[in-house]
């Protein structure tokens, strides 16, 4: 009896004590919501007074985190429309000389400091903090400092249960501070970023914590049947005294688990390898490819520590499993594979809101353009984002990512200092002059910038859709600092390569970068991209280039133009909202638009002119480039969108506008093309796919400018997967001064059409002036003759609409169709709420600016989500190049 009143109370306690350490509380809460910031001038008071007692919120600003100090203030109603005409450089800097105070509260519930651990994990501030909780200070500006470090804060024993409150004085980057910026692209805001720009983190776990869980894939690529998974985490143990735990794993039905032992207060990390694990060797993964190439598959890990049985901490990773390969080719052009296959790298530059503020509506609508446009990838010059979630978006939609620093530390005006260069130096190519003028570091700035590497690299490593680190952008680092990046990837990401620079450079531990970086920058004609072989033409690895200057729709343009200055164009204002530096003004693009359409008689002719010459510009870049392959490996569209509304750089606009170069980059993309080469007057087909077509069918006409056809030829080839090849060479045009329109059409063997394009052509061609060298563009000494399209025949078309309804979304299908025997050309559709008459935004169309040839008919899809339609059935509004008046319907 005694015996079984023994068992029976060793189970009560042990129920008891089970009860007891399975309270412990594994949550990690985002601090986003609920701050307030005041200028520290402004509030009489210390910081343990201001963390610890109720106060005066008149002196204080409501807001979110992520956000800097003047997108708070812009977002309170503080300084009003700040990017309409020349408002941001009126608003102060004086107020952010000074430090401010972002505060905030969060409330802990049954939190045990003897079995529970609690921290805070700061992602990103902007430059220095003090840091306080509770009224008592956690950390200082001493050691919490520099805009890409990261740090987690022992919280154990300052918090409390019950209302908590945290306190941060953040101070604004002093010169010589390395911070993010946006070069010459936008202006500076007067705080310099100053705020808090990435998430803080709340996290609680038991005594042993767990972070920075990493899933390495490799992938057989001579069979792709085959993969393993390499898993590793790092453990704490923040107790007293040595503990065993286990370290269980799941990837959907595969379980792995093993046993550590930690010493008191020991980090390690613990790794699980597929020679130890076998069913870490995948048979059949679905593998992660990029848009154009496959489905970006994804998976979840799961992890989770335990002591006993209990759980002490746990995390969530998705991962995707696929191989990132790197080559130089026989020209020392550095390409890329994925999982074995070639890839034509076709991107654009990246830029975050111009006050980092958290936007994830606008983020996901961006990604979906570039996903929309074709393209495979984007280049993050500076490690953007306010969280995980941009790159989120292009795991999920099969954006590959070249993530790594901004020239805006290898400049010395770009850090505050002053910038002498000799007299005749201004003209020097990027990489010659950089190697005059670039910042030299030193030793504790080398530290530092490799402890930014460090901790990127960890905080981003988990993304499949990054496939390379980017050490320098118009420079590269010295050995000393290089060789402390490649120790880093060897520890903590060695699943991809390391691209010393973007541009063209040689280094002694890791040889050629095997990029350029020429330009162009500023608007060249279409025939640049196909006759340049020494500059920024369609050859090796272009990270950075472009047409230059992308004037958006006019009602983009009174957004940010006050009416008093909307014209004529060439004004302050203007220049304002152009680029800074050698591209503060639209002088080059407006000559060529001027010589090649004709003077603009008012706003709206050059806005829709500016379409015109946006589309006729950017799409022979990527064309280009597509035909060119593998001579060229990748190209990179300086830029794809825009920090502010501005002129410059950009497929779509701040807004979320899509300009004409958007369409044209959708077009030039599509995984299966037929192209005109303008150099020599070529045709050429590409298939960019991993699938070999069969019988596909061309159709080539070309029309005169009275919409006569003078030429017709079809035929019929088999396209291999990942392959190019000219089809045709046409003829010179004939005439003096004369428009032709060149349309071309793929065919599958059902008769679908799987690709089309159309050109307008003519006789007066464009001449590039080879004998002047700038290093952002190459001249122009004659301009294509396109004014007699300003007097096509008036037309008419009919057009209808049909709207589908989803539970998010409207969806639109547009038939457009000419009746008469006349061309119509160039007609624009945009979706418009109904009621206001303003363009829906963001809008996706599945074609626009498109030309009708005599007799034809196009269906056209577009759709938007409802909520920026008001719930309202959209109406869509109609104009063209020759169309005899506007429509709409």
């Amino acid at each position: 009896m005694n015996k079984v009143l023994s068992i029976f109370i060793s189970l009560i306690i042990s129920l008891l004590l089970f009860n007891c350490t399975s309270k412990i509380k594994i949550e990690e809460q985002v601090l986003n919501q609920n701050w307030l910031i005041a200028s520290a001038k402004n509030i009489n008071a210390d910081a343990k007074t201001i963390s610890s007692e109720t106060i005066n919120l008149d002196k204080w600003t409501k807001t979110s985190v992520p956000t800097t100090v003047l997108g708070a203030l812009v977002d309170a109603g503080v300084y009003k429309d700040p990017f309409m005409g020349n408002n941001l450089e009126k608003i102060p800097r004086k107020p952010f000389e000074d430090s401010w105070w972002f505060r905030n509260s969060f409330d802990i519930e049954d939190f045990d400091e003897a079995k529970e651990h609690l921290s805070l994990l700061i992602d990103g501030v902007n430059y220095r903090a003090n840091f306080w909780l509770n009224g008592k200070q956690i950390a200082s500006q001493d050691t919490i400092f520099g805009a890409f470090r990261q740090f987690e804060l022992d919280i154990t024993n300052t918090a409390k249960n019950g209302k908590n409150t945290v306190l941060v004085e953040v101070f604004s980057p002093k010169v010589r501070d390395f911070y993010m910026g946006f070069v010459d692209w936008a202006p500076t805001p007067p705080d310099h970023y100053m705020g808090i720009y990435r998430e803080i983190r709340l996290k609680r776990s038991g005594k042993v914590s767990m972070n920075a869980s990493f899933v390495a894939p490799d992938v057989d690529v001579k069979d792709l049947s085959k993969a393993t998974l390499t898993i590793s985490a790092e453990l704490t143990n923040h107790g007293n005294e040595a503990k065993t735990v286990e370290v269980v794993g799941h990837i959907q039905d595969i379980e792995f688990s093993k046993q550590f032992t930690l010493r008191a207060h020991q980090k390690t990390e613990v790794k699980f390898s597929p020679s130890e694990f076998k069913q870490l060797n995948i048979k059949n993964p679905r593998l992660w490819w990029s848009n154009g190439l496959g489905e970006p598959n994804l998976y979840t890990l799961n992890l989770e520590v335990r002591e006993n049985g209990i759980v002490q901490d746990k995390q969530t990773s998705k991962f995707g499993i696929r191989k990132i390969e790197t080559y130089l080719n026989a020209k020392n052009v550095r390409g890329y594979k994925l999982n074995g296959r070639e890839v034509l790298i076709k991107s654009a530059g990246w830029v975050d809101d111009l006050f980092l503020r958290y936007m994830p509506e606008k983020d996901a609508a961006q990604i979906r353009y570039v996903k929309e446009m074709n393209l495979n990838s984007l280049r993050f010059e500076g490690v953007w984002g306010n969280n995980q979630h941009i790159y989120d978006l292009c795991d999920e939609n099969g954006i590959l990512l070249m993530v790594g620093w901004s020239c805006q530390w290898e400049w010395p005006d770009y850090l505050g200092q002053e910038f002498k260069m000799k007299p005749g130096d201004e003209n020097l190519p990027i990489n010659v002059g950089v190697n005059l003028y670039a910042v030299k570091l030193t030793t504790s700035e080398e530290t530092l910038l490799s402890d930014y590497f460090r901790d990127q690299v960890k905080w981003l490593r988990n993304h499949p859709s990054i496939f390379t680190w980017a050490s320098g952008s118009d420079a590269m680092p010295k050995a000393s600092l290089e060789k402390q990046y490649l120790e880093t990837l060897q520890k903590y990401d060695p699943t991809r390569p390391f691209l010393v620079s973007s541009g063209e450079f040689e280094s002694t531990l890791t040889g050629k970068s095997g990029m350029k970086m020429n330009g162009p920058y500023e608007y060249v004609p279409p025939v640049y991209w196909f006759e340049d072989k020494k500059l920024g033409g369609a050859f090796g690895f272009n990270s950075e280039t472009g047409p230059g200057p992308q004037i958006p729709p006019i009602e983009s343009i009174k957004k940010m133009i006050s009416a008093a200055e909307l014209w004529p164009p060439d004004n302050k204002i203007w220049n304002y909202h152009s680029g800074r530096k050698d591209f503060n003004t639209l002088g080059i693009y407006l000559k060529a638009l001027n010589n090649k359409y004709g003077t603009a008689k008012d706003l709206e002719d050059l806005a829709f002119k500016a379409q015109l010459m946006n589309y006729e510009a950017i799409r022979p870049m990527f064309e280009a480039h597509v035909i060119n392959r593998p001579t060229t490996t990748g190209v990179v569209q300086w830029m794809l969108n825009s920090p502010w509304p501005d002129f410059y750089w950009q497929l779509f606009d701040y807004y979320l506008m899509p300009t004409g170069a958007y369409y044209g980059t959708k077009k030039a993309a599509n995984p299966v093309n037929i192209i005109y080469n303008y150099f020599d007057n070529s045709i050429h087909l590409s298939n960019d796919t991993r699938k070999n077509l069969k019988d596909v069918k061309v159709e080539i006409k070309l029309l005169d400018q009275n919409s006569k056809v003078v030429f017709e030829k079809k035929m019929s080839v088999d396209l291999k997967e990942n392959s190019t090849n000219e089809c045709l060479k046409m003829a010179q045009l004939k005439g003096n001064h004369q428009v032709y329109f060149l349309d071309l059409k793929l065919k599958n063997a059902s008769g679908e059409i799987i690709a089309d394009n159309f050109y307008w052509l003519s006789t007066y061609k464009d001449q590039l002036d080879w004998s002047k060298y700038f290093w952002f563009y190459t001249p122009q000494k004659q301009y294509a003759d396109f004014t007699p399209l300003n007097d096509l025949p008036k037309t008419t078309i009919k057009a209808e609409k049909v709207v589908k309804s989803t539970e998010l979304e409207y969806e639109i299908s547009l038939k457009l169709s000419n009746p008469s025997d006349k061309m119509v050309f160039f007609l624009e559709t945009e979706l418009a709420n109904a009621k206001t008459d303003a363009a829906i935004l963001p809008v996706f169309w599945s074609d626009n600016y498109v030309s009708l040839l005599p007799h034809e008919t196009k269906i056209l899809l577009v759709k938007c989500y409802k909520k920026d339609a008001d719930n309202k059935e959209p109406i869509i509004r109609i104009k063209g190049y020759n169309l005899s008046e506007k429509m709409k319907l």
